[in-house]
């Protein structure tokens, strides 16, 4: 269909309907045109105003989200700099026009901290509503950022522009996480925050897993992913080597940001990586970093199959080998266990945060009925004193603690129950270290918050750590057994089995084997602490191996794909890749040849394809490692390899 614009009078007609505040007959008639018209951006913005407004209903939205996208099918941002200009008009707040990544930072603030966008007051009763709109603007943003890229994967491979270019080329994702076409650092600030909110997304879904949680990580991650490889294609068009940066830079970024994350939540973050060329550089990126905690030598050159298959694969039997050793000595004697030192002195902005000798004790069942009847008393409030705790509730001191940190630190409980009162209130804060005020209220023995906490607040995160370390490991480290008793009873058993950045459990911090007994057999009756640690390490040792696995599949299946050194099955074992923008063997080798005669990327290409010629070879060792990995995993990596080996022979 012929894209034509509005006439004049048609223009009119449809504005005089928008004063008229007649918003539902106007996206009707757009939606319902026998042909397409590619609508002024003012009009679609004066719609979408009034929808975020919360002044229409669903049907109506999904009207215009029919809308943009048959402006996007028709008429996408590739099509001349005019539509690019139409597109970053459009992607913005309708009412501050502060550019598209405003527009994306509001979208991802009300889905990821449920946050109220701006300009729009919350509609009582629509907010999961309001929410689900904002998450379809991310997905649209997506899509068409996505199209993007699938364009110059495209003109890269049909050889459209077989000139290198000097600038990177111009598009909505450019002009969103870059803002020119000048720049040659991937990791800006935009790409940092957009890192961000998707580790956080995946800290959101391992706290509580439902399915919105689930479809903004989606969305994120995916997001990221596209950018990555945009900006590789970007590289391939400007003859620009740009692996370095994703891998030295932001890879490094997420596998040290998710470095507390528990083997099984790291396992599920690397596999949900939509992107192949992102998730094989942040699987080397954390295989690294487990080299180094281990003391395991690995080689700094950039990565090659010839590293994945030489260095890699025995590093990763090194790091089996190393956990069995650790496993074994540890079996021979689980008696005391030294308690981890706090390291919260490290990370605050001044001064020593914590008092770890004055604490407060425990205090007995009689006190605390006391101190709560009293303070039951004291929350009958004003309005006016209600507005002033809303106003307290929200204030920072310099290290970032809240009115609710300072009450749990000095085990104020009349304070407490007051802050809890106020509507909106967010037992979960952290302060600019990452503690929350459970964490305070269990590192200060401040057992009375400690138990108001847990009753009146559901919602509290009882797993949220810092370095790994629990509000559990918080209490126990600092010998408030009690405490440790009602999270235990709170929380259960999961919360034993959670590990520091040093590997500890918050058992390892009582010294006591009576009263790690007496803790364990809250949550598991009749349970030795033997037989605990046993089945702790055999785990942790099984899901270790389970990860090494999958870091090397991830390494190995991947590079082997985007590479597309086996043209044949790659096709068939990934939806999008961009494999379409390196040598394809199905495209004719002198083709491409031609277009990169003098390029860098040929050379790699080839070089790499030389090693794959000789991957028969490497295969015996591969299967020596069987021992060390889940041995039916390793069996189906095997075949996968055959079948890969024996399609390039065949072709």
């Amino acid at each position: 269909v012929k894209s034509m614009d509005l006439s004049r009078r048609s223009w009119y007609v449809l504005q005089g309907l928008v004063e008229e505040h007649l918003f539902t007959d106007v996206i009707t008639e757009l939606a319902a045109g026998q042909k397409y018209r590619i609508p002024p951006v003012q009009l679609l913005h004066s719609l979408l105003e009034c929808f975020l407004l919360g002044n229409t209903d669903a049907v109506f939205f999904a009207k215009l989200c029919h809308v943009l996208y048959l402006i996007l099918q028709h008429d996408p941002p590739w099509k001349s700099l005019s539509m690019l200009k139409y597109y970053l008009d459009l992607l913005q707040c309708p009412i501050c026009k502060r550019g598209t990544w405003s527009l994306i930072e509001m979208l991802v603030r009300s889905c990821l901290y449920c946050k109220t966008i701006c300009h729009v007051e919350p509609v009582s009763g629509r907010e999961d509503e309001q929410k689900i709109v904002h998450k379809t603007l991310l997905k649209f943003f997506l899509d068409l950022v996505k199209a993007e890229v699938e364009f110059l994967k495209k003109s890269l491979v049909e050889g459209i522009n077989s000139q290198h270019q000097q600038v990177m080329p111009q598009t909505v994702l450019l002009k969103t996480f870059w803002l020119g076409s000048g720049t040659s650092v991937l990791f800006t600030k935009h790409i940092n925050i957009l890192a961000d909110w998707v580790i956080l997304s995946h800290r959101e879904l391992n706290r509580k897993n439902d399915s919105f949680r689930c479809e903004i990580a989606g969305l994120l991650n995916a997001i990221l992913g596209t950018a990555v490889e945009y900006w590789i294609i970007s590289g391939f068009l400007m003859d620009r080597n740009v692996f370095h940066q994703i891998a030295d830079d932001l890879a490094q970024y997420l596998a040290i940001s998710c470095d507390d994350f528990s083997i099984c939540e790291l396992k599920m973050f690397i596999c949900a990586i939509p992107s192949l060329w992102l998730q094989m550089f942040v699987a080397e990126a954390v295989l690294k970093h487990m080299c180094l905690q281990r003391n395991i030598a690995v080689p700094t050159e950039p990565l090659c199959l010839q590293k994945i298959v030489c260095s890699y694969l025995p590093a990763l039997r090194e790091i089996a080998l190393h956990e069995t050793k650790i496993h074994k000595a540890k079996k021979k004697k689980i008696g005391q266990q030294p308690c981890p030192e706090s390291q919260r002195a490290l990370q605050m902005l001044n001064g020593d945060k914590q008092n770890q000798v004055k604490v407060l004790p425990d205090l007995p069942d009689l006190t605390f009925n006391k101190l709560t009847a009293k303070a039951e008393v004291q929350t009958a409030h004003t309005k006016e004193i209600s507005y002033l705790l809303a106003e307290e509730v929200y204030k920072r001191n310099i290290k970032g603690e809240t009115a609710l940190h300072k009450a749990c630190i000095s085990n104020n409980v009349e304070r407490l129950i007051q802050l809890l009162s106020v509507p909106g209130t967010d037992i979960n804060v952290k302060d600019y270290a990452g503690w929350t005020p459970l964490h305070e209220a269990c590192n200060h023995g401040s057992t009375v918050c400690v138990r108001e906490i847990l009753q009146r607040c559901p919602e509290v995160d009882l797993l949220s750590q810092v370095d790994g370390v629990t509000p559990l490991h918080d209490a126990l480290s600092n010998g408030h057994v009690e405490i440790g008793k009602l999270l235990l009873q709170h929380g259960g058993p999961v919360l034993l089995r959670q590990r520091n950045s040093n590997g500890k459990l918050p058992l390892d911090c009582v010294e006591s084997v009576a009263v790690k007994e007496e803790l364990l057999n809250l949550v598991h009756p009749e349970e030795s602490i033997e037989s605990f640690y046993e089945c702790i390490e055999q785990e942790f040792c099984s899901q270790l191996r389970e990860l090494c696995f999958i870091l090397f599949n991830k390494l190995l299946l991947n590079f082997c794909s985007v590479y597309n050194l086996s043209s044949p099955l790659t096709l068939t074992l990934r939806e999008v890749a961009c494999s379409n923008v390196l040598p394809v063997l199905a495209y004719g080798n002198s083709k491409m040849k031609n277009t990169f005669s003098k390029d860098w990327l040929v050379d790699t290409y080839f070089r790499e394809l030389e090693t794959f010629q000789k991957l028969p070879q490497f295969l015996q060792e591969i299967s020596g490692n069987i021992v060390f990995f889940p041995e039916e995993q390793m069996k189906a990596l095997l075949a996968t390899l055959k079948t890969m080996i024996e399609a390039y022979q065949l072709f």
